[in-house]
This record gives structure tokens, sequence and C-alpha cells, in this order.
């Protein structure tokens, strides 16, 4: 639906919601073919004249403009001219076309139920992943008839976030499997205060779209926050789809273990091991050397051939990172003369020169890097820095890590678990006993982080 006629619907809801009575407007939308027989049931449902024509105006706003103006006849034929008045200046023009006379392959209807769910905008230097999101869109229509969880998961900068929120933008992938809306949900690290705040700001959100006498209070407590959530998208939503994204602990998940359907992006493979309905999406490698080249060539308003030589030694460097790339771009765009400047910085592992802000949650690779390790624990952090002694593109067996950390294979094992599900670490299972590596931005940040730790102590011992 034209967005001039969308809004016209929202700015006359509350008369409308007021005035009309939907079962004689819905015999006329469901003659036009606009209205189907499941639509018409669930508006019949609610138990009062009010709460139908509401839930008429919610199946509406789904539309196309085809819709719009069937309910504006519907209007005519049923005498309620002065209803009808209030939508005439804003009628769409249909075109042969449709619904599909849209630019990037996005419709006005679909960017506006995302938008209305709070589901991020394309990143202004944006280049599909098809095959990745191919299989995102798969495991989504998955959750068409039950409930479940879709995990997408990968290290820092991988692109996880971008991904989720273009899967979703899709017409048919809407309608059929998530009839009820999209909510996007950004979680981060957050205390349980913070939690809670999240947790209100999503209720209000869904709280606004209905009918209330009065509007209620925001939940005082997680348990009360989650009963709330957990009925409105049972009984008022139970075909929506709920996107959580940057989760990172099982404390923070449980207060969304709702029976709901949900996209999760990650950093921590495991999260949903006790969740029923779990699909795994793994992001484990980098962009190909032509899509990040491209995205090189958007930043800098230039074509892939136009290209200095540096920029493929730049992402052969990142390893197609999208978020060093993505910095990279951004940097590049300021001061497109520093190709060979940047590519330096790379190879030195000078990752704290690469800082710019960008539509990712880090300014800097060091950062998004640093704050994977923060979680760990203690000890665990300090085993993880051991692993500066691999060398790139070399896979070792638990047993190697074992003479190093002098510890039981079976601890070594655990551990090692604990950094793949984190996406620290990845494990390559076509060997056995099982091969473990680094990814090479991996391996580069904590071989920088050991060197400023050595030039800091050599420091110290000198004063």
């Amino acid at each position: 639906m034209e967005e001039r006629a969308r809004s016209c619907l929202l700015r006359s809801r509350a008369t409308l919601e007021q005035d009309i009575k939907a079962s004689y407007l819905m015999d006329h939308m469901i003659s036009d073919g606009v209205l189907t027989g499941v639509e018409e049931e669930r508006v019949l449902s609610k138990p009062t004249r009010r709460e139908q024509a509401a839930a008429l105006l919610e199946v509406l706003l789904w539309k196309d403009n085809r819709a719009y103006i069937s309910f504006y006849n519907a209007l005519i034929r049923e005498s309620y001219g002065d209803l009808a008045s209030l939508l005439h200046n804003d009628l769409p023009q249909l075109s042969p076309e449709g619904e599909k006379s849209y630019s990037n392959g996005i419709s006005p209807t679909v960017q506006a139920i995302l938008s209305e769910g709070g589901v991020p905008q394309r990143p202004v230097v944006f280049v599909n992943r098809p095959a990745l999101l191919n299989k995102v869109r798969e495991k989504l229509y998955k959750l068409q008839n039950a409930v479940g969880w879709v995990t997408v998961f990968g290290m820092a900068g991988s692109g996880k976030s971008v991904l989720a929120a273009e899967s979703v933008k899709d017409h048919t992938l809407i309608k059929e499997c998530f009839p009820d809306g999209i909510h996007w949900l950004s979680v981060g690290q957050c205390e349980r205060a913070d939690l809670l705040v999240r947790l209100q700001s999503l209720c209000f959100r869904l709280e606004q779209s209905q009918v209330s006498e009065a509007p209620l209070r925001p939940p005082s407590s997680l348990e009360e926050a989650k009963e709330r959530l957990r009925f409105l998208m049972l009984r008022r939503f139970p075909r929506a789809l709920l996107i959580l994204d940057d989760v990172w602990d099982s404390y923070t998940l449980r207060a969304f273990d709702i029976q709901c359907r949900v996209l999760l992006t990650t950093r921590n493979r495991s999260l949903t091991d006790s969740v029923s309905g779990r699909y795994l999406v793994p992001v484990e490698s980098g962009l190909d050397e032509e899509k990040a080249l491209e995205i090189l060539a958007l930043y800098v308003n230039g074509k892939l051939h136009n290209l200095p030589e540096q920029a493929r030694s730049i992402v052969k460097e990142c390893k197609g990172s999208p978020l060093v790339v993505s910095l990279i771009g951004a940097l590049l765009r300021e001061f497109p003369e520093r190709w060979g400047y940047y590519l330096r910085q790379l190879q030195k592992k000078q990752f704290q020169r690469i800082r710019k802000s960008s539509s990712y949650d880090y300014e800097a690779l060091d950062q998004a890097m640093d704050a994977s390790l923060q979680v760990l624990k203690k000890e665990h952090r300090e085993l993880y820095k051991d692993l500066s002694v691999l060398e790139k593109d070399v896979k070792v067996p638990a047993k190697v890590l074992s003479v190093l950390w002098g510890k039981e294979l079976e601890d070594v094992e655990d551990v090692l678990q604990e950094f793949v599900n984190k996406s620290l670490l990845f494990r390559d299972c076509n060997q056995r006993p099982y091969l473990y590596y680094l990814h090479d931005l991996q391996l580069d940040f904590l071989t920088d982080s050991c060197v400023e730790l050595l030039c800091y102590f050599l420091l110290l011992t000198t004063l």
C-alpha cells in the first residue's frame, strides 16, 4: 500500500473504529478478492463491534492498494459516505504491475510493516549475499506452522544483523509465515535493569496497535514483563516474528522463551540448545573477493575496474570481513588517497588506527574482538590468549593444546567447545580427531594484544 494511503488510514483509524460495522464491509471486500475467509473469521472472533472494526483495519494496513480501494468502495455501498470522504483524497492509483512496481525489490507494504516493527533499514552501502540469505529464509519458512527459533551465529563483524534484517524483506515470507508482523529488538550486552527497559519498550510498541480503554502501566519487573510479552504474542500476535539482535547470554534469552517465533543473532551458537524448534544458520566466512571489492567501490563512488591494486590486498588481509571492509571503505570515502596507508595498518595489525563511526556497534575492529573476549571467565581468557602461538591457516588437534596448557585432554576439549560456541574459534569436523583453528583476524588481534602487553610490561620494568 502506498505510504500516503496507509498514513490516511492511520490518521482516520480512531473515527473508523468507532463507527463502522466490519461484518457489512467484509462481504464486499471478499467479493473483490482482497480479503480471505480466514481473515474474516479472525475479525469476527473479536467479542465487540469496535474490536472487530479495529481488527479489520489491522488486516487492511498489511494489504496493497487494491484493498484500500475495495474498503473505500465498501464504505460507499454501505452508506458510510462521510467516512469514505476521509479516505477519498488519498486514493492510490493502481498501476498494471501493482505492488511489483517498486525499486530495490521492497514493496511499500513490506517497508511499512518493517518500519512499524523497528527493523533497521539497509546500510547506505549494501551488497547482497544471496546464498546465506536463502539459507536464513529457508529456516524461517520452518516456522510457518509452529513456533521455534532460527539462530544466525558467527564471529564479530561477520554481518549477522544485516543478514537478519534483509531476510525478512520478502512479501511472500511475511504473508505466508508472519502475517501478524515483524518486531525487531536490539539487545546487546545488558544488565538486568537494561533488559527490563528493552522488554518494556517492546511491550509498549505491541500495545500501541491494540484497542484499549486506557494505556497500561509499564511492567515493573522482568517476570511481569515476560508474562505481558507472552500474553501479547500468544493472544494478539500469534503468528508474528520476534527478531532478537545480538544476544550474548542465556539469562537474557530466558526472558524471551515464551513459545513464539524468534529469529536470533548471536556470537554464541549454544544459546538455544535448551529450546525447542531450533534451526541454525552459521555465518562462518567473510565476503568473497568480488563482493568485498564491490563494497569498497560503492564507498568511493567508483567502479570495480578503477580500484587500485591495494584494494585486493586489503580484502585478502581481512579475509573479506564485512566489518573491516566497511570500516576501511568509510575511511576511504573521506581520505581517498589512503589506500596504501590502511593496507599497511592491516599488515602491521594496527587495528586501533582503523577506526570509524559506522552502521556497526563498534568503531574499530579491536573493540569488536575484545568484546567477545571479555565475556569469558578470566581463566579461559588467559588460555585463549595463549592461542596467539598458532600459525595462520594451520589447524591443530586438541592434544597439541593439551600440551600447551598442561591440562587433561577432556578438560581441553571442554574449553575448546566453549570457544567454538562463542565464535572465538573454528572447528574442522571433517577430521578425526577434530582440528581447531583461528580466523586470521582473530589471530592477528591476539598477536597484537600480546605485543602491546609485552611492551607495557617492559616499560614498567624500566621505571
